[in-house]
């Protein structure tokens, strides 16, 4: 095969390969195993900004993703108090979300992954017509 024609075989396969990068934009992921009211969510909404509920307050704050990079900055959450478990879930959700570096998503997966590589949480994609949530 002659050289140019690999190059230009290769650039295909990489752009084909930037195709399947999954973008975070109008996406919803709920926590596993939430139902119900209480159920944690984050949605990825356009221009880096997002939206969620933490199983007691809404929180909105924005972010950034490059390829499976991402940055989510501080959040900002409403103030209401609830039931001492409900509060301590909350905590670690958005403890969570703080840690968050990076992401894989497979199919309906989304894995929460740290600056390290590690898991920190898996969220399943939520269909946001039929969940209930509303953007802020």
């Amino acid at each position: 095969m002659c050289l140019t024609c690999f190059v230009v075989i290769s650039a295909l396969a990489c752009n084909t390969a930037m195709a399947h990068e999954q973008k975070l934009e109008g996406s919803e992921w709920g926590v596993i195993g939430d139902q119900g009211d209480s159920a944690r969510y984050i949605s990825f909404a356009g221009s880096g900004r997002l939206f969620g509920f933490g199983g007691c307050n809404r929180f909105t704050g924005t972010y950034e993703q490059h390829d499976q990079h991402v940055t989510i900055a501080p959040l900002a959450t409403t103030k209401m108090a609830c039931a001492p478990d409900a509060m301590q879930k909350e905590s670690d959700f958005l403890t969570i979300l703080s840690k968050v570096a990076a992401v894989r998503v497979d199919h309906t997966l989304l894995l929460l992954l740290d600056s390290a590589g590690a898991d920190l949480k898996a969220l399943s994609l939520r269909n946001a017509e039929t969940s209930g949530s509303s953007e802020e």
